[in-house]
């Protein structure tokens, strides 16, 4: 794969009107006039060459015909021809011309790269073909008297500020912008992201990265991708290379200055730069994926991405690309506590399917489920930060998970369904072969439930929330076991906070506390190898130190009793085993035991018999959840009787324990406390 180089910003040989102005003559497409002339409707008129121009290799004159030149360079950049570059540069300098031919001659190697702007017919890169057309629809506004003529209201050419300038290409050179990494390096990265990556953002295919004749790879593209490898690849060579910092600079300039001109590749790239991440959500940054999630979305809206394609032929990956952006937007809220910048009011696009991968390598199953519960997450929280959950928001939300598990694909299942001998006896279903795909799918899952069942602030720890946690910290324990922390997201920071806490829930019952402490220090674990990649774990890892200190400082002598799961929560589980969690077996347990109070001392116990989703839901006592729109975080399974208290209770946590404000990931979880963490940075 050769080196970019930018495109020429001039043509060859400047128009008559625009040598007279001393402007940039440039043409777009197969136009026969250039953009200042069609803008001005100025006359185009090729200026004639006054001296012969030497060629430099045998030392002959250039007489060839101002239209047949003129015809041939049209040629190359309409079909894609591509032109010397040592040619064009030694003759550039043989020129006696010091002029705006011997510029346009120093950049004359961007000819090969405007290849890709053009479309061919046997092109297998959709981003080399997609449709750049903008997407407006005022005309709907009055439709019913006049119709908006969109397309010829934009038949405009575009403003000068439209693509870098001389300096900028300049610039970007002296930023190393157009190099690419050594072969073995190129495609080490490229194999880290397909791996690690690519699986949840089915957006880039192998293929798409390698030049195949006239067409080649966008570069920026490229340089994004080599962001998001760089971030979870711990190859010696990659890091000797460059960091990911030095790849993210190289991105970040190619997109402010405007050098790729296909807008749907831009938006892929602004997704894979969701990757870099470097700080927290404390911190004020234009470089994070809370940013860049909002930049994609916007481009995302300018180009229809949120409307049915009409085009079949690229369908499939700007289904793909819209949904990826969506599903990223849902978490990175979820876990920031902001904001989500996808309205799905206003999408217009049916759920993805497997359809949509026709054209595409990747796993449909995995990605659809992806986006699924990653939806479920987002509008889970949204519903919390906007005080707006209520009774027929949570069966809605309960509804959608019992589905999403009972429609999950075998292949992406964690236990391997067995009946049980008797309708009396738990189910023992076995754990399935590792898949590290699987694993994370799952931890999302039992996020939501630890939102989703914490009781009411006052009552004793929810055994849902301890179930759940402890199955996020049983999966970690694999991933800790196999090295694999390194390959997962920021967002997993978040994840482990939120399970954390429940697992902190049970501190005054001693006999989950055995465990539950173990469990604990996986997850502290955990955050600390995420935190030599991701800041946001920093946060998160002192946050939940400093609760389980004070908690530890401020228990009360007596003990907790603690519920069995109710029969309304128990579908959720009846899928799982106890290989992943000590607290299945003894959570799982039939109505004729109300409480345990000493469950690890007990016997396994018969689970409660198969609820379709209607009849948990109306099984709920009317009293769980309130008729008014009651907002209950998740740091509310902290009972107040261990001397963590919530609000203006007595023993409430005062500003003599925490100095400075904690504001990282997952900081709305607390914001019913009176708390702020030490956090230091």
């Amino acid at each position: 794969m050769r080196d970019f180089s930018p495109p020429p910003l001039r043509a060859p040989k400047a128009c008559v009107a625009c040598n007279k102005k001393k402007v940039r003559c440039i043409f777009q497409g197969s136009t026969s006039s250039c953009l200042n002339c069609l803008r001005h409707q100025w006359p185009c008129c090729q200026r004639e060459r006054k001296r012969k121009r030497q060629r430099a290799r045998d030392g002959e004159f250039d007489i060839e015909p101002v239209k047949e030149r003129q015809h041939r360079r049209q040629s190359t950049w309409n079909k894609g021809e591509s032109v010397n570059l040592q040619t064009s540069r030694n003759a550039a300098r043989s020129s006696i011309e010091h002029s705006e031919e011997e510029t346009s001659a120093l950049n004359i190697s961007g000819d090969e790269e405007r290849s890709r702007f053009t479309e061919s017919p046997h092109a297998s890169n959709p981003y080399s073909s997609a449709s750049s057309l903008s997407f407006m629809a005022r005309s709907r506004y009055f439709e019913d008297t006049v119709v908006i003529n969109e397309d010829h209201a934009g038949s405009y050419p575009l403003g000068e500020a439209d693509g870098p300038s001389d300096d900028e290409i300049q610039i970007l050179r002296l930023q190393g912008a157009f190099e690419l990494p050594p072969r073995a390096i190129r495609d080490g990265l490229i194999n880290t992201f397909m791996e690690r990556c690519s699986p949840w953002m089915p957006i880039v295919e192998r293929s798409w990265l390698e030049e195949s004749g006239a067409q080649k790879p966008s570069i920026l593209l490229l340089q994004s991708i080599f962001v998001a490898a760089s971030r979870v690849s711990s190859a010696p060579a990659v890091s000797a290379y460059a960091s990911p910092h030095q790849f993210y600079r190289r991105a970040k300039a190619l997109f402010w200055s405007g050098y790729e001109k296909n807008p749907v590749a831009v938006v892929a790239a602004v997704c894979i730069l969701h990757w870099y991440n470097p700080e927290g959500p404390e911190h004020v940054s234009t470089n994070t994926s809370g940013f860049w999630r909002y930049v994609g979305v916007g481009l995302a809206h300018q180009i229809g991405l949120h409307k049915e394609p009409t085009n079949k032929r690229e369908s499939g990956l700007r289904r793909r690309l819209w949904w990826t952006l969506f599903a990223r937007d849902c978490l990175i809220s979820a876990g920031q506590g902001r904001p989500l910048a996808v309205n799905i009011d206003d999408c217009e696009l049916a759920p993805p399917c497997l359809e949509d991968f026709d054209d595409s390598s990747s796993d449909g199953t995995l990605f659809i489920a992806y986006v699924e519960i990653g939806s479920i997450l987002g509008h889970l929280t949204q519903c919390y930060r906007r005080k707006s959950f209520t009774r027929h928001m949570q069966q809605s939300i309960e509804n959608r998970l019992y589905r999403w598990m009972q429609d999950l694909s075998a292949s992406l299942r964690l236990f391997n369904p067995h009946a049980p001998p008797s309708e009396w006896e738990a189910s023992q279903n076995s754990l399935a072969p590792y898949r590290f795909e699987a694993r994370q799918l799952h931890i999302p899952y039992f996020i939501c439930l630890a939102i989703m069942c914490r009781p009411s602030p006052g009552n004793s720890p929810s055994p849902a929330v301890v179930l759940a946690s402890s199955f996020v910290a049983g999966i970690f324990e694999d991933f800790l076991a196999r090295d694999e922390i390194q390959f997962l997201g920021p967002i997993f920071t978040f994840h482990l906070l939120a399970a954390g806490i429940g697992l902190l829930s049970c501190r005054n019952v001693p006999a989950l506390w055995v465990k539950a402490a173990a469990d604990l220090e996986t997850i502290y674990l955990s955050l600390e190898v995420l935190a030599k990649r991701w800041s946001s774990a920093k946060g998160s890892l002192r946050a939940l130190r400093s609760i389980a200190e004070k908690q530890q400082r401020t228990t009360r002598s007596e003990t907790t009793s603690l519920q069995m799961l109710p029969r309304e929560h128990q579908p959720f589980f009846k899928q799982f085993g106890p290989d992943l969690s000590w607290a299945w077996r003894f959570f799982m347990a039939s109505e004729s035991t109300p409480t345990i109070q000493n469950p690890l001392d007990a016997s396994p116990i018969a689970e409660a018999g198969d609820f379709p989703p209607e009849g948990f839901i109306k099984s709920r006592p009317p009293d769980v959840v309130p008729a008014t729109k009651e907002h209950r975080p998740l740091n509310s399974i902290l009972d107040p009787h261990m001397g963590f208290a919530m609000g203006n209770t007595p023993g409430a946590i005062t500003d003599e324990f925490f100095y400075n404000e904690y504001q990282g990931m997952g900081d709305w979880l607390f914001e019913d406390l009176e708390w702020t963490g030490d956090i230091q940075w």
